[in-house]
C-alpha cells in the first residue's frame, strides 16, 4: 500500500523545486564545456584547436518560461583557445536533464565554431 501512495505523489514532491544548478563558473561546468569541445574537434570537425580556459563568465537572468519545472541558467563568457585566439561561448545549464532526469546538463556553443547551426544562428536557441 505504501508503494501505491508513493507512486501517486507528484513529481515535484520527489525532486523538490527546480533542482540544483551549479554556478556558471563552477569547475564541473567549465570542464564539461572544454571536454565537449575537445570531443567535437577530435571526432567530427578537426579544427585543430581546443578550449584552454573560459573567463569573464556571467549569468544572464532567465526571461523565458519561468513556470517550467526545469531550472535553467543562461551563461556567457570568453573562451580562450589553444592557438591564442578568443571566442564568445554561450551555454545553458539545465536541472533534471541528466541520466533518468537526475542531475544537470550543460549545452554549450561557440558561435564561430557552430558550422552546422546546431543551436540556430549564432547559438540563438540557448540564449535567454
Amino acid at each position: 500500500m505504501l508503494v501505491a501512495v508513493a507512486a501517486a505523489a507528484p513529481a515535484h514532491a520527489w525532486w523538490g523545486g527546480k533542482g540544483h544548478l551549479p554556478a556558471c563558473d563552477s569547475r564541473q561546468v567549465v570542464s564539461s564545456i572544454v571536454q565537449k569541445f575537445a570531443y567535437a574537434n577530435r571526432v567530427t570537425f578537426h579544427w585543430g584547436v581546443g578550449v584552454e580556459s573560459i573567463t569573464e563568465i556571467y549569468e544572464k537572468p532567465e526571461q523565458i518560461r519561468s513556470d517550467s519545472n526545469i531550472g535553467r541558467r543562461y551563461c556567457r563568457g570568453t573562451a580562450w583557445l589553444t592557438d591564442g585566439r578568443s571566442s564568445e561561448v554561450v551555454y545553458l545549464i539545465e536541472s533534471r536533464q541528466g541520466f533518468a532526469s537526475i542531475g544537470w546538463r550543460v549545452q554549450s556553443c561557440l558561435p564561430a565554431f557552430d558550422e552546422w547551426h546546431v543551436y540556430g544562428s549564432w547559438c540563438r536557441s540557448i540564449r535567454p
